[in-house]
């Protein structure tokens, strides 16, 4: 297995992340990450890099890296929330992360998928609707799809899993709608975490089943 970190620069921007391939990798995944006031680092968090073993148990490669620089541009009183604009600027960010995935001699051999969570679900949607066609499969969890928006979910053509986690109506009723939104293969999965599975472990393995699916038989990120 190779572990490294990188950083991927492109105009003045640099993305520091953390680069895993395990032998003979189906694929790999690009996480979206920072879209949440105070995340800064959450690449490295546990959670996440549970998630990322995961994966890497079935022989997808992941990278991860930290773009909690990007601030949230609305709110006041300590209550900060991201709006439109802010998803575009990390969609754009993650833009440059695949595209280096796209030229890089370790990577640019295998299919790409992305995931995200949360306000990251947006972002992933997000370049989704963009690149959908250098992208093999997505999957995100308790997305807040409200702020994708429902054009770009209309332009998403890439096969897409979303997955909502316990039983909060409001995040799996805006998941819904956006199911409905999707023209695309796409999967909607309610998390309930049966046999002591804790929903997070859940997620990843109906992700990585996802993922494995439909990078059989996908070009590779070579352009």
């Amino acid at each position: 297995m190779q572990e490294q970190f990188v950083s991927i620069t492109a105009d003045e921007l640099q993305l520091d992340g953390v680069l895993v391939i395990p032998e003979r990798a189906v694929g790999i995944v690009l996480f979206a990450h920072g879209a949440s006031a105070g995340s800064g680092g959450d690449y490295l968090n546990a959670s996440t890099q549970a998630t990322s073993q995961d994966f890497l148990r079935a022989g997808i490669a992941t990278l991860r890296f930290d773009q909690g620089d990007v601030a949230p541009a609305g709110g006041s009183n300590g209550h900060a929330y991201f709006v439109h604009s802010d998803i575009v600027l990390l969609a754009r960010q993650l833009e440059k992360a695949l595209r280096w995935l796209q030229v890089d001699v370790s990577t640019r051999h295998l299919p790409c998928g992305l995931y995200g969570d949360g306000v990251s679900a947006a972002v992933v949607m997000q370049l989704a609707a963009w690149s959908g066609s250098q992208v093999a499969a997505l999957a995100v969890c308790d997305g807040q799809m409200g702020m994708a928006g429902k054009t770009t979910l209309e332009n998403v053509r890439v096969p897409s899993l979303l997955m909502v986690g316990g039983h909060d109506p409001d995040v799996l009723g805006l998941n819904r709608m956006a199911f409905a939104t999707l023209h695309c293969d796409k999967q909607l999965e309610q998390i309930a975490a049966p046999g002591g599975l804790d929903a997070r472990h859940q997620a990843a393995l109906l992700a990585t089943d996802w993922y494995t699916h439909h990078f059989n038989g996908h070009a590779s990120t070579v352009q």
